[in-house]
């Protein structure tokens, strides 16, 4: 490692001005990717995203239209907010120029200084704060909650139809995705007998094929009245702790946030308990729409960001597959059913390979081999 170091050392040391120092460490960055490219398996592919929004006002996406009441949408950015390379605020400013016809809303904490908030006002954009819960819940469970339903309230008290609920340390880059997100809802409508007036859209990062309700919870689209419902269930006390397991029986136990979320809505809107892959399936098919990070733009910057796009279909070839939406596709189309049981993943270890494809045969393929 002190190699490494070194090299970083050494770069800096040679290259007092800044413009140098990037362009030398993105050549360094590219002779690297070049002799990894040689012997190993795979290509590395680095793209950049701006940390700064464009300083124009001019919408970036040409022949947007204004939106009547019944189509009117509120993005509602949740959580603390992330001053570092001013994240947040540079983010707020960016969907003040790529969806300029949504309101928006940051929903944070109390304890956000004076300045900070007049700042991001002065953007157009609606401040909600609430109070910390005295109890972070699982993973920050309750803290997630809590933000998301003030915001979320904001959006209803607003009259917005539709809310995009995402965070304040994610960015979306794709021009117009309030609009996209909510026509494409449009065109996959869900049956009335749900008790959704619309689908929950969610992403593929990080929604499993094979943990049964666990539906992604980093940006969520849907009507404002079913995503109030979705967020708001009871805040976890301090007895509900989640641990890391290397058994994927035991993992299906731990209070993963995001099946907490799941099970406590499908239980309040009186749906059947899931207790199977196949009627986890059938309940992705029916109420929710799976999308890309990709098909929206999304840029998460945290953890190893430089290689998080590795979590992608090449790699989905175990019990921990994500739901991309070219499977959500063959769930919703062809209702494909798993090709394993959720007993014989409970005898595996997470993460280990499921041994066939990452989806089975259709409804129509099995019978007709039946049939046969």
């Amino acid at each position: 490692m002190w190699k490494w170091e070194w090299i970083c050392w050494f770069v800096n040391l040679v290259s007092p001005n800044p413009a140098e120092r990037i362009r030398r460490y993105r050549r360094l960055i590219e002779r690297l990717s070049r002799e990894a490219d040689l012997d190993g398996g795979w290509w590395r592919v680095f793209r950049d995203y701006p940390k700064q929004a464009a300083s124009s006002t001019t919408v970036l996406s040409p022949g947007a239209s204004d939106q009547n009441a019944d189509e009117s949408i509120a993005v509602v950015v949740q959580g603390p907010v992330v001053q570092r390379d001013e994240l947040t605020i540079q983010t707020l400013q960016m969907y003040r120029q790529t969806m300029p016809h949504s309101r928006l809303i940051l929903s944070t904490w109390n304890d956000i200084s004076p300045q900070l908030r007049a700042q991001i006002e002065s953007l157009g954009v609606t401040v909600v704060t609430s109070e910390k819960p005295p109890h972070p819940g699982p993973h920050n469970l309750n803290l997630q909650i809590v933000s998301t339903r003030r915001g979320l309230q904001e959006a209803h008290r607003m009259g917005c139809r539709y809310a995009m609920k995402t965070r304040a340390d994610t960015r979306i880059h794709l021009a117009e995705a309030d609009q996209f997100c909510r026509d494409l809802l449009n065109q996959f409508p869900v049956n009335a007998a749900s008790g959704q007036q619309k689908r929950l859209m969610v992403l593929d990062f990080a929604t499993r094929l094979y943990v049964p309700c666990h539906p992604a919870d980093l940006l969520m689209f849907g009507t404002t009245d079913d995503l109030l419902t979705y967020w708001s269930p009871e805040l976890c006390g301090p007895e509900m702790t989640f641990r890391v397991c290397d058994k994927f029986d035991e993992m299906l136990q731990q209070a993963t946030p995001e099946i907490v979320l799941c099970r406590s809505y499908l239980q309040r809107t009186g749906a059947k308990p899931i207790d199977d892959l196949p009627a986890w399936w059938e309940m992705l098919a029916d109420r929710f729409i799976v999308i890309d990070r990709d098909m929206i733009d999304l840029f998460w910057p945290k953890y190893n960001y430089n290689v998080d796009q590795r979590l992608s279909m090449v790699w989905d070839n175990g019990n921990m597959a994500l739901c991309h939406f070219a499977q959500w596709m063959q769930l919703y189309a062809r209702r494909v059913e798993p090709s394993v049981t959720l007993d014989q993943l409970r005898q595996q270890r997470v993460h280990d390979a499921l041994g066939e494809g990452s989806c089975g045969a259709s409804t129509a393929a099995r019978d007709e081999a039946a049939a046969a």
